[in-house]
């Protein structure tokens, strides 16, 4: 399957006639990985117009039309239209199959060539086709580019236009979009000096500008595609529908994916609800896994004040590389893959992505929806900001119990050897079970399988499963597909932990996920005993004043972040605490010494900064082993 040839462009077109469903597949647990941001581009070396703003503005009479839910017959047509456009595509490739079976090519060159050829062809109409058509179909097109494990780079190619290509918007409907949603039809200039012309990024659902508002604080906007909506819950409406319809003939339980997804993107398309979670996960990744209050690993941009509606939303403005171009912006600086340079960094970013996720999901049990490498920012000296909050999943207590348990058994499991890994084995059977996941009927009692499932998402990724099964989704021998049915859950929790081993594979340094979070589970059946009142259910005050946002603050000094439980006083008393003051200049003075130190290691001739860098490395392992991180 992972060698060219006709089998796999025929799955390849199944998959993009299927397309929703491959998407879903990539979804079901966290199988994507896709390669740029959903609507943040990289902002290192940008160069902005700084547009001043005037109170010279479009006709007030002018109103920004957001069209109703398609209809039942709308959402049949645009169906009709895809399959009209592909499936000529499928028959190309077929009828080739057919005619390479009876009379085959001179050699394989003569036959790549032919196949090639195809690819072309086949590759430019279904992007022109997803381009047209818009909707969910952008979206499978975007996790398609970036499987060039899995399908001809022709389509990863062309496809991968859809990342960084969508056409923006013109600035005259951004501008009618903003003064409607915010300021009621009254100029730009009521609320910004600056608002630049040219968008930051554009993605299939909303577009960013950067701005400057009145008081002098640059911002992000973003703002919402005004027909974007009708297309895409149209789209998961029609998918739902037909899922529920095949469930008996389809290999996953698509339906629950389809309602996962289906419910992330309502969220997704309401700006009030990706506002509440910003706050809520600012206040997820500066607790422990107890409640207590911890510096925070990852810095969370917010939105600034109440300036938000259901389209558009200002919030604070981050700057960093995304975490899929990091590699090439080492390369630019000198910084070859798999040099102490490169590994430290690594280190870096995965102990504050997986201390942050850890705390999502063990401790506040609120969860970023859509870590994929576009939406995490790195910044100077490895410093971690994780942005777009539209997507999102709320864990219950229970649930989160279950879950630590699971995982501190699978890091026994792989710890495990002779005759107590056979035992270990069966209790993690027995854990995925009880979390909800059921098996095809033949399938229902083998611990193999069941084990195998845990260990997929939550193993080491070059362990090998249980009873042989494969550690690639899409493979005839993957344990995915012996799954009947699964808590909706996993469908976003997946995302997180595919995400990080992925980066840990990428990045070239050694994880194992089990391992770091299994102490950080502990504390979380301790402290489950009794039902706690949420983080953000607590009376903390604002922290602007305390220091506000710190872009890609993360560990390298951000000392707070708003309603992030950085502030420096007791709000049951009003007065200032000693022991959080000493704690935010501890944290100031900890991001000033480190890029200090990396400062003066830059300078240092090469030879002995590499052997710094080494030693460095070597202190980072040695300190993560200790810490079980």
């Amino acid at each position: 399957f992972f060698l060219r040839g006709t089998m796999r462009r025929i799955r390849l077109l199944n998959a993009l006639l299927c397309s929703p469903l491959f998407l879903a597949a990539n979804n079901v647990l966290a199988f994507q990985t896709k390669a740029a941001p959903t609507t943040f581009p990289t902002l290192i070396g940008l160069t902005t117009t700084g547009d001043v703003v005037s109170d010279t503005t479009a006709d007030d009479s002018d109103v920004i039309d957001f069209p109703p839910p398609l209809t039942g017959l709308q959402r049949t047509k645009r169906a009709i239209e895809f399959y009209k456009r592909a499936l000529p595509v499928l028959a190309a490739y077929k009828a080739k199959e057919i005619e390479l079976k009876l009379r085959p090519a001179a050699s394989e060159e003569e036959e790549q060539k032919i196949w090639n050829s195809i690819d072309e062809w086949g590759s430019s109409q279904i992007a022109e086709t997803i381009k047209d058509m818009k909707g969910f179909y952008v979206k499978t097109g975007q996790v398609i580019s970036t499987r060039v494990d899995l399908f001809p780079e022709a389509y990863t190619k062309k496809l991968m236009e859809l990342q960084d290509g969508i056409e923006p918007m013109p600035f005259e409907l951004v501008e009618g979009v903003v003064r409607q949603e915010l300021l009621d039809g009254a100029p730009l200039s009521d609320l910004f000096l600056t608002f630049d012309k040219e968008p930051l990024g554009a993605a299939s659902i909303a577009q960013v500008h950067k701005a400057t508002l009145l008081d002098g604080r640059v911002v992000a906007v973003k703002l919402q595609r005004p027909n974007v909506e009708p297309k895409l819950l149209g789209d998961v409406a029609n998918l739902k529908r037909i899922s529920k319809a095949l469930s008996k003939s389809l290999p996953v339980d698509y339906y629950t994916v389809f309602s996962e997804l289906g419910e992330a993107l309502v969220n997704e398309l309401d700006f009030y609800s990706e506002a509440s979670a910003m706050r809520k996960i600012s206040y997820a990744v500066s607790h422990c896994n107890d409640g207590t209050p911890a510096d925070p690993p990852v810095a969370v941009p917010l939105p600034v004040g109440e300036l938000v509606s259901k389209r558009v939303l200002v919030m604070d403005f981050v700057e960093g590389t995304p975490l899929n171009r990091l590699q090439e912006t080492m390369k630019e600086r000198g910084i070859e893959p798999g040099s102490p340079e490169a590994k430290i960094a690594g280190r870096r970013i995965l102990n504050s992505l997986s201390s942050a996720f850890g705390r999502m999901i063990f401790g506040a049990g609120f969860i970023h929806g859509d870590p994929h490498p576009g939406n995490i920012f790195i910044g100077e000296g490895g410093s971690v900001s994780l942005i777009d909050c539209g997507q999102f999943k709320a864990l219950p207590r229970t649930q989160r119990v279950q879950l630590a348990k699971l995982i501190m058994q699978v890091d026994e499991y792989q710890k495990a050897e002779g005759s107590e890994a056979k035992e270990a084995k069966e209790k993690l059977a027995g854990l995925i079970r009880d979390f909800g996941v059921k098996f095809m009927p033949e399938y229902e009692n083998d611990d193999d399988l069941a084990a195998a499932v845990a260990l997929f998402l939550f193993g080491d990724s070059d362990r090998a499963l249980p009873g042989g099964y494969s550690t690639s989704e899409l493979d005839d021998e993957s344990p995915i597909k012996l799954i009947s049915s699964f808590p909706q859950e996993f469908v976003l929790l997946g995302r997180a932990t595919v995400l990080l081993k992925g980066i840990s594979v990428r990045l070239q340094v050694p994880f194992s996920l089990a391992e770091r979070w299994s102490k950080g589970c502990k504390l979380t059946v301790s402290a489950a005993s009794a039902p706690q009142l949420p983080l953000w259910g607590k009376d903390v005050l604002d922290d602007r004043d305390a220091g506000g946002f710190e872009a890609g603050g993360g560990s390298s000094g951000q000392t707070s972040q708003r309603g992030g439980g950085g502030s420096a006083k007791d709000t049951s008393t009003g007065k200032v605490q000693f022991r959080q003051v000493a704690r935010l200049f501890k944290a100031w003075g900890k991001g000033k010494t480190r890029r200090f130190v990396e400062k003066v290691v830059k300078k240092l001739p090469e030879g002995l900064r590499a052997k710094v860098l080494e030693a460095e490395l070597r202190r980072m392992e040695r300190e993560d082993d200790a810490t079980g991180k």
